[in-house]
């Protein structure tokens, strides 16, 4: 979910990219994983996080949603998925007994990224280091790049500046629908494209992803 906060109170202040080296770690925890719970529904889920969440558990994005492991919330009139912390422990749904996570090769993205945030300027992608939210933040640099940990880097980072900017589009239209059946219209339609729509685990999921664009509600 989209939150707007002034970055001087949450960061040290630098915008960071996929090449800077930034201290980073997350073993002092030791399975505690407070990174894990009360994120209510902060942790947003974007396509290509369904893409290998629905690879790596083979279930589709229906029944992740009918189990309860995944929610849908308003942004700006947008219903958006995120993963469900519901739960009376109000933890991740895949955060496992031994505080360790349950789906750590094809967690999210921004699970992934944490403590850094994403932070979008002029239609690039910059990375931000948040300052309150590690309860261990003593660790060795590491390069951005090397922490996600995901093949093709380049490829990553233009998808998610076509889809914050597709998101950005669709908001718009959404405050310019005339009227309940337009905007429902909208969101339900972007749902259906997007996530609702099954993604073939063995077909690269940039290929999907342009396929999904050219219908795009």
């Amino acid at each position: 979910m989209e939150h707007k906060v002034n970055l001087e109170e949450i960061s040290d202040g630098k915008l960071y990219t996929k090449n800077d080296m930034v201290r980073l770690g997350c073993d002092g925890c030791a399975g505690a994983a407070s990174c894990c719970r009360f994120a209510e529904d902060t942790i947003t889920l974007d396509p290509y996080d369904i893409y290998r969440l629905t690879a790596c558990l083979r279930l589709s994005f229906e029944e992740l949603y009918k189990k309860g492991l995944v929610a849908l919330a308003p942004s700006d009139g947008l219903l958006l998925p995120h993963l469900n912390f519901s739960g009376q422990s109000q933890a991740c749904p895949f955060l496992e007994e031994n505080g360790r996570c349950g789906i750590h090769d094809c967690r999210p993205g921004l699970c992934r990224l944490f403590p850094l945030a994403r932070y979008f300027k002029d239609d690039a992608l910059y990375y931000i280091l948040q300052i309150h939210e590690c309860p261990n933040p003593a660790a060795p640099k590491i390069k951005i790049k090397k922490w996600l940990a995901l093949p093709n880097t380049e490829q990553y980072e233009g998808f998610l500046i076509r889809w914050n900017r597709l998101i950005t589009e669709t908001k718009q239209r959404i405050q310019k629908a005339s009227d309940h059946a337009e905007l429902s219209a909208l969101t339900t339609s972007f749902l259906k494209t997007f996530f609702f729509t099954p993604y073939d685990a063995d077909t690269p999921f940039y290929e999907q992803f342009a396929e999904h664009i050219k219908i795009k509600p």
